[in-house]
């Protein structure tokens, strides 16, 4: 099974607040970020038949566009939406109290949010969705970061303490080529086809 992914263009955050579940719109770049991903994707040779989205609107609406350039009809996947950050949600990285910033650089991927996630449940959300896919299935992801790095976390074998959420860029393209393991579940490995905007730095320490 081929699953490509494509990481939503930079969203509209002027206030530069963590966001995850929030709905914020896309960038002013959106029209540029958007046409060198999906050229790159065509250049690759794919040829999905089947085109997921995120239902937040940063990826419903390059969704959209890829749905016109391929034929697609955008199926919203409530299983590939982002990590909830819970009480994150909203506020700047500095504002977050010492002490929860502190548990989670201890435990990057296991530490769960106040009221929200952490990103072991985002992979057996998307595990779930993946393994219901058929073998011989090409398909197209319009998704987050975090949702990208737990394909390649859980189902590529990449280490936890190698974080990659915070290092993707905005409109990465990514190659993921899957067989079922002998308990049924997809495992591979991915290839980056195209790096898109990169995101500034982390800013995790209060001025």
């Amino acid at each position: 099974m081929i699953l490509w992914t494509i990481r939503h263009t930079k969203p509209y955050n002027p206030k530069d607040v963590c966001y995850g579940r929030l709905d914020f719109d896309v960038s002013p770049t959106f029209e540029e970020e958007s046409d060198k991903a999906l050229k790159a994707l065509v250049e690759s040779g794919a040829k999905p038949t089947r085109l997921f989205s995120s239902p937040l609107i940063r990826c419903t609406k390059f969704a959209d566009k890829a749905s016109k350039m391929l034929d697609l009809h955008v199926e919203k996947e409530p299983a590939i939406i982002e990590l909830n950050f819970g009480t994150w949600e909203g506020q700047k990285l500095t504002a977050v109290p010492r002490s929860e910033m502190h548990a989670w650089t201890s435990d990057l991927r296991g530490y769960r949010f106040p009221q929200g996630e952490n990103f072991y449940d985002i992979d057996k959300r998307v595990g779930n969705f993946l393994d219901k896919l058929s073998d011989d299935g090409e398909y197209l992801c319009i998704t987050h970061a975090g949702v990208i790095a737990s394909l390649q976390h859980s189902r590529c074998g990449l280490p936890d303490n190698i974080f990659v959420e915070g290092m993707f860029s905005y409109a990465m393209v990514t190659k993921f080529e899957f067989v079922r393991n002998k308990n049924g579940a997809f495992q591979g490995t991915f290839t980056k086809i195209h790096d898109g905007i990169q995101m500034p730095p982390l800013n995790m320490e209060k001025a």
